[in-house]
């Protein structure tokens, strides 16, 4: 049978080239040796830590810790360098096949010139019959041969999959996909540090607390990585469970700093580790200041650098002891605890309400503008107490589950208050969002839950930037904004954020007139135009504000906007169920509850204020009904 004219189609394509292979292999090489060095290495170190600690024994019980981390390294690498040798053997493959190519390629265009010259109208002239079958032949042996060169790779990288499963992906489809892709060796490295960490406190808790503070202080740097880059949460809650009463004490007392900040952790240890933190660091950096004072009182001048601590020094303590204040207000009922702690600069801050161990419903409140640990912590925690309350009441009477628990998160550096131009900015938003997202992945983790169940937020101002960047990659059972400053153009529309449909929520006074103002417009309200929620369309017919001036904003969505897409609800005066509910008097989220908490008499309500209309709502929204008090699917 003749067959017609042959062309460069029936050739394989050959994508990665030799250099290309051997640089992969040589890479690889490379960083399989790092891991095992990498592992030997901490283990060697751990091997004389024990001379630092007064606790007999430790020498001996550090390098058991460290054991298994250091087979798993090893078997890693070795998998590693399996991959990498069949890798170079590849690389032959490679060079040959696309010299064999070449060298075809150059025949087959000849043909064509020669066929194209013939007199004849045939697709191949029988003169040039054999030379066509011929190619046809060599085609045929060349795809075989590089199809067997592909397999080869495939059945070595296989053959290492099964023992390493996270090494390599699984293969399907184009089996050059798992062997080019990008394999972090160093990350891996890391990753062993950070499993050998664990049995390694374990092993010095045994000997006490001074063993871990020892540990801490001689290894800062791993310590640190602890609170910036810890282990996966489902490794530490594992390690967690298996830990005996005592040995969670000694680790809650020997390494609070760390220990109250580690997703995976109990909440309620996080909570004893946070508050022994914050007894010891008050103690510590009054004592600080002491004696700062006394050398200034000496005459002793202070650098700038001095002069810079000191001013960091002062602004921990006001945050230390707002927190002190804050947990004051802790009563049986409504039980505070401090589950997250970060004492950098700007001191950052979680206070929960409730245990959040056991409830069935954690709402995270985000603020915004102009609050921080010192100077907003009281006020904050009020008003998530505030919402923890007014859930509960709702619960009850919705048939719901009343083991709820709400937790004010002052995780971000908020922007400052105008005229400073940050709240028209983005970029603490997105900082924000980072560590909003975090905590939220902790706190599902934690719990066990998926894809966002029982966790909901509400955010306030330019807290609502800062939610909705992180519930578009971080999904929430129910998200509330209030007195949006803006929705970043990243988020759209609601169909751009991770919560179930029907389950966002967008709610501004009629008489916030600043909400907006991080929106980039000022505006002022249009008498005789109703609507629950402020309105600028644009069109005179149907806009209930007028606009007055246009600032630049790079979040310039409102989110109650129909062309966002929020369900909305009022935060003005209202009568719900023939009770009077008083509005939100302007922007602020709990100036009553302030008030109270300094003494001062209520000359206005917030959106977070006990008794209001936006509270009521939003206990309901934050829990997945409407603010009728129907089950949202």
């Amino acid at each position: 049978m003749n067959r017609g004219l042959i062309d460069e189609s029936a050739l394989p394509t050959i994508a990665p080239t030799s250099g290309t292979v051997v640089d992969s292999a040589t890479a690889l090489q490379a960083s399989t040796a790092q891991v095992r060095r990498a592992a030997t290495d901490a283990r060697d170190a751990w091997v004389g830590i024990g001379a630092a600690l007064s606790s007999p024994g430790a020498t001996d019980a550090l390098p058991i810790a460290m054991h298994s981390a250091t087979e798993t390294a090893t078997d890693l690498a070795t998998a590693g360098a399996a991959v990498a040798t069949a890798l170079d053997s590849f690389a032959l493959d490679v060079a040959a096949v696309r010299r064999a190519r070449r060298s075809l390629a150059a025949d087959i265009e000849e043909l064509h010139n020669r066929v194209a010259a013939s007199d004849s109208d045939d697709a191949v002239p029988a003169e040039y019959q054999a030379d066509n079958d011929d190619l046809h032949t060599r085609a045929r042996r060349l795809r075989t041969r590089w199809s067997t060169a592909e397999d080869d790779l495939t059945q070595a990288i296989r053959g290492q999959i099964g023992g390493t499963p996270r090494l390599f992906p699984a293969l399907s489809g184009n089996t050059l996909a798992a062997p080019f892709a990008m394999v972090d060796f160093a990350a891996a490295s890391r990753a062993f540090g950070d499993a050998a960490t664990l049995p390694l406190l374990s092993a010095l808790a045994a000997k006490g607390p001074d063993a871990l503070r020892e540990w801490a202080a001689g290894h800062p740097a791993q310590a640190q990585r602890m609170l910036d880059h810890p282990p996966a949460t489902a490794t530490v809650k594992k390690w967690w469970s298996g830990l005996g009463a005592d040995e969670r004490s000694v680790l809650v007392t020997g390494l609070s700093v760390v220990v109250g900040n580690l997703n995976g952790v109990l909440y309620a240890d996080r909570g004893r580790a946070n508050r022994y933190t914050l007894d010891t660091a008050l103690e510590e950096a009054k004592a600080e200041r002491l004696e700062m004072y006394r050398r200034v009182g000496l005459g002793g001048p202070l650098s700038d650098a001095e002069r810079t601590g000191f001013d960091l020094l002062i602004e921990r303590i006001a945050a230390l002891e707002a927190l002190e204040k804050t947990l004051l207000s802790s009563t049986a009922a409504s039980p505070r605890s401090i589950v997250s702690l970060r004492l950098g600069h700007p001191p950052l801050a979680a206070v929960a309400i409730g245990d959040l161990d056991t409830a069935s419903n954690i709402t995270v409140n985000v603020p915004g503008m102009g609050n921080t640990v010192a100077d907003s912590m009281q006020g904050w925690t009020g008003g998530a107490e505030n919402l923890y309350n007014e859930q509960r009441h709702a619960a009850a009477g919705l048939g719901a589950d009343r083991n709820v628990a709400t937790i004010a998160w002052m995780g971000y550096d908020t922007p400052d208050m105008p005229p400073s131009p940050e709240v028209l900015m983005s970029a603490k938003a997105l900082a924000g969002a980072e560590k909003l997202s975090s905590f939220l992945m902790g706190v599902s983790g934690t719990r066990g839950w998926q894809d966002g169940d029982h966790l909901s937020v509400v955010a306030h101002s330019y807290g609502t930037t800062t939610a909705t960047l992180a519930a578009a990659k971080t999904p929430v059972a129910n998200l509330t904004l209030l007195a949006s400053a803006g929705i970043d153009d990243r988020v759209p529309d609601v169909h751009a954020v991770e919560v179930p449909t029907g389950h966002v929520w967008a709610s501004q006074a009629k008489s916030d007139l600043v909400a907006n103002v991080g929106r980039g417009v000022v505006e002022v309200p249009r008498p005789g135009f109703g609507g629950d929620q402020p309105l600028n369309t644009g069109n005179p017919f149907t806009s209930n504000r007028s606009p007055v001036l246009q600032l630049w904003s790079t979040h310039p969505r409102n989110p109650g906007d129909p062309d966002w897409g929020a369900r909305t609800f009022s935060s003005n005066d209202e009568e719900i169920d023939g009770d009077a509910y008083p509005g939100s008097d302007g922007h602020s989220a709990t100036p009553a509850t302030e008030a109270g908490i300094n003494g001062r008499e209520v000359t206005g309500k917030g959106y977070l204020d006990a008794g209001t209309s936006s509270l009521y709502n939003t206990a309901r929204t934050s829990l997945g009904f409407t603010p009728e008090g129907r089950k949202i699917p």
